[in-house]
């Protein structure tokens, strides 16, 4: 026991050595910037008075000059970053960092004090937007997404998922059902799939390329169940590179993206997959001159993992990629409502993805949304 203690405060001691010469290093090299940068053509060209330094008219003045002047800027944040990180296992405000190199997102851990009622809102407009389309005979359906601390939450940093939040993805899922708006419960599959495999990336926020599958296999299953009239067209899955380091969206939050994997947590390895068409399209049109029989809307998770792909050769069918990143929980279904596309061929199935957190969030432009939409 005492030989593990002495080893464990060696390896702290190395890494408070290597933070600190980091952070001497940083500095020095800040100061140096600094004094290159007074002695270029023009210098440090900022307010002096007193006035303007009470005001703050100095100090705004001088940062961005030097954020002009300081051509190593960049490298210095990062290399302060990887100190942190090498010295307390911070990942910044956006990150939290678990165990066995498992990184998180803040933003799924936060309480929201109006959780409940952001909820009933959304789910209130859901079941208007799902009873206006199901008017112009398209069939909405939810896909909603457990967040990757709910999944794993054996590898937070004290494997405790927060109690508050125990009950957010079933509270969600029954909100909908109460007001029949069909949603499809990817956490069951997920989860099932987590025991032989990993769902999500461990440095990225979003789902790899088995959870990608497993989701879209679910989401097909429902929609078949639907047993709608959709042509037939045969996808297929296949490699198309090398097994590669894959740094993950965590890894860019905590401002390592351009670090080396020692001063970092170790970047995600896979091998990239493409899905590819391999039927003939129907003699009425080539792709992209009829109606595409399926859409999806959503967020970045639809951008992951070749969720697209697996979607269409799981359904057998085309898919529209309507998502969007950073598209929250409007803003990709927003844009493609006001798109041609959909003005002049609506679809049969509009799959809708949601992050389950979106649905507990503030609230932003939801008030009057069905309105602006034009459903």
């Amino acid at each position: 026991m005492l030989i593990e203690d002495s080893s464990r405060m060696t390896r702290v001691s190395g890494y408070a050595g290597f933070a600190a010469l980091t952070l001497v290093g940083v500095m020095a090299l800040g100061a140096l910037q600094i004094i290159a940068a007074t002695q270029t053509p023009g210098g440090l060209d900022f307010p002096r008075s007193w006035t303007d330094f009470r005001e703050g008219r100095t100090t705004g003045t001088l940062e961005r000059q030097l954020d002009q002047k300081l051509p190593a800027r960049t490298t210095l944040i990062a290399v302060a970053n990887s100190a942190r990180y090498m010295l307390t296992g911070s990942g910044g405000d956006q990150v939290r960092n678990g165990k066995d190199g498992w990184l998180f997102l803040t933003d799924e851990l936060r309480f929201e004090a109006d959780g409940n009622a952001n909820l009933n809102a959304r789910a209130e407009l859901l079941k208007t937007a799902s009873q206006s389309l199901a008017r112009q005979g398209i069939h909405l359906i939810v896909a909603l997404v457990p967040d990757k601390a709910r999944l794993y939450s054996s590898r937070l940093a004290n494997r405790t998922y927060p109690a508050y939040l125990d009950s957010r993805y079933t509270d969600a899922l029954l909100a909908l059902r109460q007001r029949s708006v069909a949603v499809i419960d990817l956490l069951q599959p997920l989860a099932s799939g987590a025991r032989s495999s990993n769902m999500y990336y461990r440095t990225d926020t979003h789902w790899n390329q088995s959870g990608a599958r497993v989701a879209a296999e679910a989401i097909a299953r429902s929609v078949r169940q639907l047993r709608l009239d959709i042509d037939q067209t045969k996808f297929d899955t296949a490699h198309v590179g090398l097994q590669a380091e894959r740094a993950g969206d965590l890894i860019r939050l905590m401002g390592l993206d351009g670090m080396p994997n020692f001063l970092r947590p170790l970047p995600d390895s896979e091998s990239p997959l493409v899905t590819r068409q391999t039927s003939v399209d129907a003699a009425d049109g080539l792709f992209g001159d009829t109606a595409m029989p399926v859409v999806l809307t959503g967020t970045s998770y639809s951008l992951r993992g070749n969720f697209h792909g697996f979607l269409q050769q799981a359904l057998s069918a085309k898919v529209l990629n309507a998502a969007k990143d950073g598209g929250g929980f409007l803003q990709s279904t927003t844009a493609y409502l006001h798109d041609e596309a959909f003005a002049t061929a609506k679809p049969k199935v509009l799959i809708w993805e949601l992050p389950e957190r979106f649905l507990l969030s503030p609230l932003t432009d939801e008030a009057g949304w069905l309105d602006k939409s034009g459903l």
